[in-house]
């Protein structure tokens, strides 16, 4: 029995066909699995930074934007992020309300078939994600929803990445939106003597 065993570990003789068989099917795995995550991790980063630059336009905006601008935004960030797959843009205006001590949403804009932001949605699953900002100021919130379908089944389930990007209009108070019909923005109304401010004085 010793002999045996002894003979058994030591023996080196095999065909190398049969050990490219056994090998083969891992290695192809491993490296499939590899590249898809990889592209996984391109696809979400490359969408994010794209992301930065879109909200970085509209912030920069003065006049007011409308849905075909929008339109445009999601045209740049599908360029940008360099993307095979379907992608929208949600595009919001956000505001405060000091009266009623919550966040108000001003205008919204989706390039998709999904719902606008509403006033439920930032006051409650989004409020712990949003900055303080007092009354007279304003954000704009970018949000960017990449279908990634992988090419290959290796672990990764389609899903969706979402961008969620805040940044505050840079030059002037608020970002309006012309709907063709009607311009919206939030109406803070003139500083009176209630506000303790220098017109008191």
């Amino acid at each position: 029995m010793r002999k045996s065993r002894r003979n058994f570990l030591t023996d080196e003789d095999g065909a190398i066909t049969i050990e490219v068989m056994l090998a083969l099917p891992m290695v192809v795995f491993a490296f499939t699995a590899v590249f898809v995550f990889f592209d996984a991790f391109r696809v979400n980063t490359a969408s994010q930074k794209a992301a930065y630059i879109v909200a970085d336009g509209v912030s920069r905006q003065t006049d007011p934007i409308d849905e075909d601008f929008v339109l445009g935004m999601n045209q740049l960030h599908d360029i940008l992020a360099r993307t095979r797959n379907p992608t929208t843009m949600r595009v919001s205006s956000i505001g405060w309300d000091d009266d009623e001590q919550r966040f108000l949403a001003i205008w919204s804009v989706n390039t998709g078939t999904g719902p606008v932001l509403s006033n439920a949605e930032v006051n409650g699953p989004l409020s712990d994600r949003l900055p303080s900002i007092p009354e007279g100021d304003t954000m704009i919130l970018v949000e960017t929803f990449v279908n990634y379908t992988p090419l290959y089944n290796v672990g990764i389930s389609p899903q969706v990445f979402r961008q969620a990007i805040v940044t505050r209009p840079r030059f002037a108070p608020q970002v309006a939106f012309d709907t063709g019909n009607l311009i919206l923005f939030q109406n803070f109304g003139p500083p009176t003597c209630d506000d303790g401010g220098e017109l008191c004085s």
